[in-house]
């Protein structure tokens, strides 16, 4: 369990870092990556990377939400059928994120 939390950390960090020079989906490739440089075990790879990409993903949608309020999250939430509940587009984008680390990582795991 522990260790599992600690991969959880290094991919959250090392994606927060990725997420700030290059697209979107080099986060995926940097889970693969990281799946395959520190061994992860495939029945628990998916797993991991979707805790990871969960919460880096829709707690940074919260977070930029937060630290500059606008009316962006609100218009997107009112736009897809989500009947304007921003709470609710955090959950989805934590989805996506979570289901993009998770297959990547599953599949750097995999590769070894």
């Amino acid at each position: 369990m522990q260790s599992n939390t600690i991969r959880i950390i290094i991919f959250i960090l090392v994606g927060a870092l990725v997420g700030l020079y290059l697209p979107w989906y080099a986060m995926g490739i940097q889970s693969g990556i990281l799946a395959f440089l520190l061994r992860f075990p495939t029945k628990s790879a998916f797993t991991t990377g979707f805790i990871s990409g969960f919460l880096l993903w829709g707690g940074s949608a919260w977070w930029l939400t937060y630290s500059n309020p606008n009316a962006l999250p609100v218009r997107m939430a009112t736009l897809l059928p989500l009947q304007g509940s921003v709470a609710l587009l955090y959950l989805v984008t934590g989805l996506i994120g979570g289901i993009l680390l998770g297959l990547w990582a599953w599949a750097g795991a995999r590769l070894r």
